[in-house]
């Protein structure tokens, strides 16, 4: 039996010849695990439905679950959604960084990028997210490194057990068993918190009070 691909990473200044063996990847529809600020998770390129949904098949989810977006910056967030005031403030506050803004969407993406007519956006402060999409021209999906339902994994080897070859490149940074990402719908009046995260509820109430 063949073993997984693992190369590690540096997660503050990733390696050139790794990124760019990574972005082959991405660009030949593959699918990627890579450290994020928190924890890991699985991309690839949300403009390939039929990779979209072969992620989900591996991870045993419903595309009725949606899957957040990596987005390259705050700037292109209007391009994809239509931002509130208080995501515009939680934006200005909290991104980039560990949080995923759910917004009404703009394009009509298939499932899970938007459903419902929403679509949850991160914008990574993570330097192996931002290397990746420095030099790509479509955005990732930024879903967790698990079995839908089960709990997360905090390393590489824990996650490549699980998924083998089906995932060509595992990007290893060592351990990251932190928070995930908070997660904050910004479709309505107030912001409404979905998933307790690094970004504390008490924050967000904190930075919306002085914008609403």
């Amino acid at each position: 039996m063949t073993r997984p691909n693992i190369m590690t990473i540096n997660p503050d200044t990733p390696a050139e010849p790794i990124l760019k063996m990574a972005v082959d990847i991405l660009r030949k529809d593959g699918i990627l695990l890579a450290p994020t600020e928190t924890r890991y998770g699985l991309l690839t390129r949300i403009d390939r439905p039929d990779t979209v949904r072969e992620l989900y098949r591996m991870k045993r989810r419903r595309l009725d679950q949606p899957t957040a977006v990596f987005l390259k910056s705050i700037a292109e967030i209007d391009r994809y959604a239509r931002p509130t005031v208080c995501s515009s403030k939680l934006a200005k506050w909290f991104l980039p960084g560990p949080m995923t803004v759910v917004l009404s969407a703009h394009e009509n993406l298939p499932a899970p990028v938007t459903v419902d007519g929403k679509i949850g956006i991160r914008v990574s402060s993570s330097a192996v997210i931002a290397g990746l999409l420095d030099r790509i021209d479509f955005r990732l999906t930024a879903t967790s490194a698990n079995l839908s339902g089960e709990p997360e994994a905090e390393t590489v080897a824990e996650i490549a057990e699980i998924f083998g070859e089906t995932v060509p490149l595992y990007l290893d940074a060592g351990p990251l068993g932190g928070p995930p990402s908070t997660v904050v719908d910004c479709t309505g009046d107030r912001p409404v918190v979905l998933r307790r995260g690094v970004i504390a509820e008490e924050e967000i109430n904190r930075v919306i009070g002085k914008a609403l």
